[in-house]
Protein backbone atom coordinates (compact mmCIF):
# COMPACT_ATOMS: atom_id res chain seq x y z
CA UNK A 1 0.00 0.00 0.00
CA UNK A 2 0.91 3.63 -0.43
CA UNK A 3 1.04 5.95 2.59
CA UNK A 4 -1.88 7.90 3.27
CA UNK A 5 -1.51 11.24 3.34
CA UNK A 6 -2.58 13.64 6.25
CA UNK A 7 -6.35 14.59 5.86
CA UNK A 8 -9.66 14.49 8.14
CA UNK A 9 -11.44 12.34 10.06
CA UNK A 10 -13.94 10.27 7.59
CA UNK A 11 -11.42 9.39 4.72
CA UNK A 12 -8.74 6.39 5.10
CA UNK A 13 -7.55 5.51 7.89
CA UNK A 14 -3.76 5.38 8.70
CA UNK A 15 -2.39 2.17 9.20
CA UNK A 16 -0.31 2.21 12.34
CA UNK A 17 2.02 -0.88 13.07
CA UNK A 18 2.01 -1.47 17.08
CA UNK A 19 3.60 -4.07 18.93
CA UNK A 20 1.40 -6.43 21.69
CA UNK A 21 3.67 -6.06 24.92
CA UNK A 22 1.88 -4.72 27.78
CA UNK A 23 1.57 -1.89 29.32
CA UNK A 24 1.97 -0.06 26.07
CA UNK A 25 0.01 -2.00 23.89
CA UNK A 26 -2.88 -4.47 25.58
CA UNK A 27 -6.00 -6.57 23.87
CA UNK A 28 -9.03 -6.45 26.35
CA UNK A 29 -10.99 -9.97 26.06
CA UNK A 30 -13.68 -8.47 23.54
CA UNK A 31 -10.51 -7.52 21.06
CA UNK A 32 -10.84 -3.98 21.67
CA UNK A 33 -6.82 -2.24 22.55
CA UNK A 34 -5.68 -0.09 25.37
CA UNK A 35 -2.42 0.54 27.06
CA UNK A 36 -0.03 3.40 27.17
CA UNK A 37 2.00 3.84 24.10
CA UNK A 38 -1.78 2.56 22.03
CA UNK A 39 -3.87 5.96 24.30
CA UNK A 40 -0.88 8.10 23.39
CA UNK A 41 -1.14 6.92 19.56
CA UNK A 42 -4.95 7.40 19.77
CA UNK A 43 -5.16 10.72 21.84
CA UNK A 44 -2.57 12.52 19.42
CA UNK A 45 -4.08 11.44 15.87
CA UNK A 46 -7.28 12.00 17.44
CA UNK A 47 -6.43 15.70 18.55
CA UNK A 48 -5.58 15.77 14.06
CA UNK A 49 -8.85 14.86 12.99
CA UNK A 50 -7.11 11.79 12.10
CA UNK A 51 -8.51 8.09 12.38
CA UNK A 52 -6.27 5.13 12.44
CA UNK A 53 -6.07 1.19 12.34
CA UNK A 54 -3.90 -0.63 14.55
CA UNK A 55 -2.83 -3.68 13.66
CA UNK A 56 0.03 -5.71 16.01
CA UNK A 57 3.08 -7.44 14.76
CA UNK A 58 5.88 -8.58 16.64
CA UNK A 59 8.79 -5.50 17.31
CA UNK A 60 11.03 -7.47 14.82
CA UNK A 61 8.92 -7.31 11.79
CA UNK A 62 7.37 -3.60 12.40
CA UNK A 63 10.87 -2.05 10.71
CA UNK A 64 10.50 -4.78 7.71
CA UNK A 65 7.07 -4.77 7.26
CA UNK A 66 7.06 -0.66 7.22
CA UNK A 67 10.26 -0.68 4.38
CA UNK A 68 7.57 -3.26 2.48
CA UNK A 69 4.82 -0.24 2.81
CA UNK A 70 2.45 -2.39 4.80
CA UNK A 71 2.12 0.00 7.42
CA UNK A 72 1.58 4.43 7.08
CA UNK A 73 3.51 4.41 10.34
CA UNK A 74 4.63 2.74 13.11
CA UNK A 75 5.72 2.75 16.69
CA UNK A 76 7.97 2.55 18.77
CA UNK A 77 10.76 3.83 15.97
CA UNK A 78 13.82 5.65 16.53
CA UNK A 79 16.89 6.42 14.37
CA UNK A 80 19.06 3.37 15.09
CA UNK A 81 16.53 1.27 13.00
CA UNK A 82 17.33 3.37 9.89
CA UNK A 83 13.80 3.48 8.70
CA UNK A 84 12.73 5.62 5.28
CA UNK A 85 10.83 8.37 5.89
CA UNK A 86 10.29 10.47 8.61
CA UNK A 87 10.01 10.38 12.63
CA UNK A 88 8.00 12.79 14.74
CA UNK A 89 9.60 14.10 18.11
CA UNK A 90 9.49 11.98 21.08
CA UNK A 91 6.49 10.18 22.42
CA UNK A 92 7.79 8.10 24.78
CA UNK A 93 11.19 6.96 26.76
CA UNK A 94 11.70 3.64 27.38
CA UNK A 95 14.00 2.93 30.53
CA UNK A 96 15.82 -0.70 29.79
CA UNK A 97 17.89 -2.62 32.61
CA UNK A 98 19.25 -5.96 33.11
CA UNK A 99 17.67 -7.19 36.02
CA UNK A 100 19.30 -10.71 38.21
CA UNK A 101 17.93 -12.17 41.32
CA UNK A 102 19.42 -10.69 43.90
CA UNK A 103 20.68 -13.64 45.34
CA UNK A 104 23.08 -14.05 42.61
CA UNK A 105 24.96 -11.25 43.79
CA UNK A 106 26.50 -10.74 39.95
CA UNK A 107 28.90 -7.83 39.37
CA UNK A 108 27.52 -5.81 36.90
CA UNK A 109 29.39 -2.34 36.24
CA UNK A 110 29.35 -1.84 32.58
CA UNK A 111 27.56 -3.46 29.32
CA UNK A 112 30.49 -5.35 28.51
CA UNK A 113 29.92 -7.43 31.76
CA UNK A 114 27.36 -9.16 30.26
CA UNK A 115 29.53 -11.31 28.12
CA UNK A 116 30.22 -13.82 30.94
CA UNK A 117 26.48 -14.81 32.02
CA UNK A 118 23.72 -15.87 30.37
CA UNK A 119 21.43 -13.29 29.18
CA UNK A 120 17.62 -12.66 27.56
CA UNK A 121 17.17 -9.50 26.43
CA UNK A 122 13.89 -8.06 24.09
CA UNK A 123 14.06 -8.47 20.12
CA UNK A 124 16.36 -5.80 18.62
CA UNK A 125 18.15 -4.88 21.85
CA UNK A 126 21.59 -5.64 19.85
CA UNK A 127 20.65 -2.67 18.01
CA UNK A 128 18.47 -0.85 20.02
CA UNK A 129 21.01 -0.25 22.97
CA UNK A 130 24.22 0.43 21.23
CA UNK A 131 27.33 -1.18 20.13
CA UNK A 132 28.44 -2.27 23.02
CA UNK A 133 25.46 -4.66 23.04
CA UNK A 134 25.80 -5.39 19.62
CA UNK A 135 29.66 -6.92 21.12
CA UNK A 136 27.70 -8.79 23.38
CA UNK A 137 26.00 -10.48 20.97
CA UNK A 138 28.85 -11.63 18.92
CA UNK A 139 30.84 -12.40 21.78
CA UNK A 140 28.44 -14.27 24.21
CA UNK A 141 27.08 -17.56 23.03
CA UNK A 142 24.57 -17.45 26.04
CA UNK A 143 22.97 -14.08 24.40
CA UNK A 144 19.69 -14.63 23.21
CA UNK A 145 16.51 -12.53 21.61
CA UNK A 146 12.76 -13.14 22.29
CA UNK A 147 9.92 -11.78 21.11
CA UNK A 148 7.66 -13.00 24.28
CA UNK A 149 8.62 -11.55 27.11
CA UNK A 150 6.47 -12.94 29.32
CA UNK A 151 9.23 -15.82 28.92
CA UNK A 152 11.90 -13.33 29.93
CA UNK A 153 10.39 -13.01 33.25
CA UNK A 154 9.28 -16.55 34.05
CA UNK A 155 13.05 -17.49 32.88
CA UNK A 156 14.50 -15.05 35.63
CA UNK A 157 12.50 -15.74 38.82
CA UNK A 158 12.64 -19.89 37.37
CA UNK A 159 16.17 -19.59 37.76
CA UNK A 160 17.12 -20.51 34.20
CA UNK A 161 18.66 -17.24 33.15
CA UNK A 162 21.14 -14.92 34.77
CA UNK A 163 20.04 -11.66 33.29
CA UNK A 164 16.86 -10.30 31.29
CA UNK A 165 17.19 -7.21 29.87
CA UNK A 166 14.01 -5.31 29.61
CA UNK A 167 12.43 -1.82 30.04
CA UNK A 168 11.33 -1.25 33.22
CA UNK A 169 7.66 -0.47 32.76
CA UNK A 170 7.35 -3.77 30.70
CA UNK A 171 9.07 -5.97 33.69
CA UNK A 172 6.81 -4.67 36.72
CA UNK A 173 4.12 -4.97 34.50
CA UNK A 174 4.68 -8.46 33.51
CA UNK A 175 6.28 -9.35 36.90
CA UNK A 176 2.57 -8.55 38.31
CA UNK A 177 0.70 -10.36 35.47
CA UNK A 178 -1.72 -13.09 37.20
CA UNK A 179 -0.76 -14.85 33.63
CA UNK A 180 2.99 -15.03 34.76
CA UNK A 181 2.56 -18.75 36.59
CA UNK A 182 5.36 -18.43 38.34
CA UNK A 183 6.31 -16.86 42.16
CA UNK A 184 7.86 -13.32 41.27
CA UNK A 185 8.45 -12.52 45.18
CA UNK A 186 12.12 -13.35 45.20
CA UNK A 187 14.32 -9.92 45.68
CA UNK A 188 15.50 -8.74 42.76
CA UNK A 189 18.51 -6.36 41.96
CA UNK A 190 18.63 -4.14 39.15
CA UNK A 191 21.71 -2.59 36.73
CA UNK A 192 21.18 0.66 35.31
CA UNK A 193 23.70 -0.12 32.55
CA UNK A 194 21.63 1.66 29.72
CA UNK A 195 21.02 5.68 28.62
CA UNK A 196 17.42 6.36 28.21
CA UNK A 197 16.05 5.31 24.37
CA UNK A 198 13.68 7.70 23.08
CA UNK A 199 10.87 6.70 20.75
CA UNK A 200 8.82 7.90 17.99
CA UNK A 201 6.49 7.32 15.58
CA UNK A 202 8.19 6.33 12.11
CA UNK A 203 5.57 7.59 9.17
CA UNK A 204 6.33 7.57 5.41
CA UNK A 205 5.05 11.04 4.89
CA UNK A 206 6.67 13.73 6.33
CA UNK A 207 2.82 15.70 6.60
CA UNK A 208 1.50 13.17 8.60
CA UNK A 209 5.08 13.77 10.91
CA UNK A 210 4.02 17.45 10.71
CA UNK A 211 0.72 16.19 12.03
CA UNK A 212 1.43 14.49 14.53
CA UNK A 213 4.36 16.85 16.42
CA UNK A 214 1.23 19.17 16.32
CA UNK A 215 -1.15 16.61 17.90
CA UNK A 216 1.61 15.17 20.47
CA UNK A 217 2.16 19.68 21.71
CA UNK A 218 -1.65 19.23 21.59
CA UNK A 219 -2.02 17.01 24.26
CA UNK A 220 0.99 17.99 26.01
CA UNK A 221 -0.47 21.62 26.72
CA UNK A 222 -3.90 20.28 27.36
CA UNK A 223 -2.63 17.67 30.41
CA UNK A 224 -4.27 14.53 28.38
CA UNK A 225 -0.37 13.36 28.08
CA UNK A 226 0.29 13.24 31.55
CA UNK A 227 -3.29 11.87 32.65
CA UNK A 228 -2.36 8.80 30.26
CA UNK A 229 1.01 8.30 31.08
CA UNK A 230 -0.13 8.43 35.17
CA UNK A 231 -2.53 5.71 34.11
CA UNK A 232 -0.64 3.23 32.81
CA UNK A 233 3.11 4.48 34.83
CA UNK A 234 1.82 4.00 38.94
CA UNK A 235 3.43 0.94 39.50
CA UNK A 236 6.58 -0.13 41.89
CA UNK A 237 9.98 -0.19 40.27
CA UNK A 238 12.33 -2.96 41.31
CA UNK A 239 15.61 -1.85 42.50
CA UNK A 240 18.29 -3.54 44.95
CA UNK A 241 15.75 -6.05 46.03
CA UNK A 242 12.89 -3.66 47.26
CA UNK A 243 10.18 -2.05 45.18
CA UNK A 244 9.97 1.73 44.94
CA UNK A 245 8.00 4.13 42.76
CA UNK A 246 10.22 5.43 39.86
CA UNK A 247 8.66 8.68 39.67
CA UNK A 248 9.79 8.61 35.83
CA UNK A 249 8.90 10.94 33.42
CA UNK A 250 9.64 11.13 29.49
CA UNK A 251 11.91 13.51 28.40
Amino acid sequence: MTAARAQPSGHTPLTIGLRPVAPYVTVKPDGSMSGLEYELVAAVLQAGGLDFRAVLVPFGRLGEDFRRGIFDGITPANASMGLPGCLTRTLLVYRNAAFALAGRRLVLRDVVDLVGYDVMAFQNAHRILGPAMTDVQVRNPRYREVANQMLQVRALFGDRTDVVIMDRRIFRYLMRSPDIGIDTGAALQEYDLFPPTDYSVAFRDAALCTSFDRGLEAIRRSGLYDQILRRWDSGPQAQNGALRNPGERPG
